[in-house]
């Protein structure tokens, strides 16, 4: 007789029995052993296999994952110290080629300037021109010349104000401070025979009355705007290029220093100061690149130019200025035009310096701001007092803060300078 037992025990079998499938997490746990397993017993890495090993003492295999440990974070110290070095210094200059072509690189700016700053010949001239319209201050014409002669101070700053005429300074225009080209040696008599890629060229065409920082010079393939500290044409010509490398291909000057016409020389050399500098840069030796050589009357000198180009990809322009420390030429618009330099940044620095101490600007400077005035003799003894603060590489902002006192009878003002890095 066969036995059923109630539906409730087969109910309760088939509720309670033990499942036998495996859940999501389950299967990753029990992988996950079996590959670290595996990995133990087939890796190359020295020791590993040893810490799977069931044949070695407890204590082996724990000596075994100790080193395995200290080997990974010696690793991983020296990957996060590679990727800092490499942040910190991310450009890398590499030679392209030996080899560049002539025809692609700017021929250089040169400058000419006479050791003497000032024309006995113009001084002459124009005193006597000036002559009639001042002789009613009881000025003589030597009183006149002498005047004229120490306005060649307003380059190199020297002051003594013993040579002041506060009379004949109020008669005077800015404009006679500001067109200082009737008092410079004359191009013309100076350039006596030139020679450009091969050909002899009229010297008035390739060469011009050019302002740099020993005053007015004659320049050859000097393209940077006239003004161009606030124009906004950055050049004014494109920049020459020799076609053909070779010393009779380049630029070749016949020059006359007309000792007889000295009338204000910077030292007691007499010649040319040769300057050779990047054509759209101000020609300022405490710029930076900017070669300056001299040359001596009855000698014939050759100068040996050596160019290397350097191109930035433009994979650098990612990187943020606190790491590549530089600027493409393009960057800055506002300030620079177009045509952003470390010698550009310089010259803007020494204008806003010198206006902001002196309340002027020096007539060499390029730039013509119609509301500050060309420094004149009276601000000598300010350009004097702090010319050693622009003649200096780097350049710092001076702010000015005036403080005054109110005393009996007297107003005292007392000024604090404020230097800031500009460049």
């Amino acid at each position: 007789m066969d036995f059923k037992s109630p539906w409730w025990v087969k109910y309760r079998n088939r509720r309670y029995k033990t499942k036998n499938y495996l859940t999501f997490e389950m299967i990753l746990r029990r992988s996950f052993r079996e590959t670290v397993r595996e990995y133990l017993s087939c890796a190359s890495i020295a020791g590993i296999r040893e810490i799977n090993n069931p044949n070695n003492t407890f204590l082996h295999r724990a000596l075994r994952i100790v080193l395995l440990f200290a080997s990974l974070v010696n690793i991983m110290y020296f990957l996060q110290y590679t990727w800092n070095s490499t942040l910190a210094n991310p450009l890398v200059v590499t030679g392209e080629s030996s080899t560049y072509p002539i025809k692609d690189i700017d021929f250089p700016a040169i400058a000419f300037c006479n050791i003497n700053r000032i024309s006995l010949k113009a001084l002459k001239l124009h005193a006597a021109k000036m002559y009639p319209r001042l002789s009613k201050l009881n000025f003589s014409l030597a009183h006149l010349e002498f005047f004229y002669q120490n306005m060649g101070r307003l380059i190199d700053f020297s002051y003594d104000d013993t040579r002041l005429y506060a009379k004949l300074m109020d008669a005077f225009s800015l404009k006679e401070f500001s067109d200082m080209t009737v008092l410079a040696p004359n191009c013309e008599e100076t350039l006596i025979k030139c020679q450009w890629a091969g050909k002899v060229v009229d010297c008035k065409n390739i060469f011009e009355l050019r302002r740099t920082v020993l005053g007015h010079c004659c320049a050859f393939n000097y393209v940077l705007d006239y003004n161009a500290a606030v124009s906004l044409h950055a050049t004014i010509a494109p920049v020459k290029r020799q076609t053909v490398p070779g010393v009779n291909n380049g630029l070749r000057v016949v020059m006359d220093a007309m000792i007889d016409d000295y009338a204000f020389p910077l030292t007691y050399r007499t010649g040319f100061e040769v300057l050779i500098f990047d054509p759209i840069h101000f020609a300022d030796m405490t710029g930076g690149r900017v070669i300056q050589r001299m040359v001596q009357p009855n000698q014939e000198q050759f100068f040996q130019v050596e160019s290397v180009k350097q191109i930035a990809s433009p994979e650098v322009r990612k990187y943020p200025l606190s790491a590549r420390k530089c600027l493409f030429r393009d960057e800055n618009v506002k300030e620079f035009h177009n045509k952003y330099s470390y010698s550009a940044c310089l010259v803007k620095c020494r204008i806003q310096s010198v206006q902001s101490l002196c309340k002027c600007i020096p007539y060499f400077m390029p730039t013509s701001y119609k509301n500050v005035p060309t420094c004149t003799l009276k601000n000598l003894r300010c350009l004097d007092k702090y010319r050693g603060e622009w003649r200096t590489p780097a350049c710092h902002l001076f702010y000015l803060f005036y403080q005054l006192l109110t005393e009996i009878n007297r107003i005292s003002v007392i000024i604090s300078l404020l230097t800031v890095d500009f460049c």
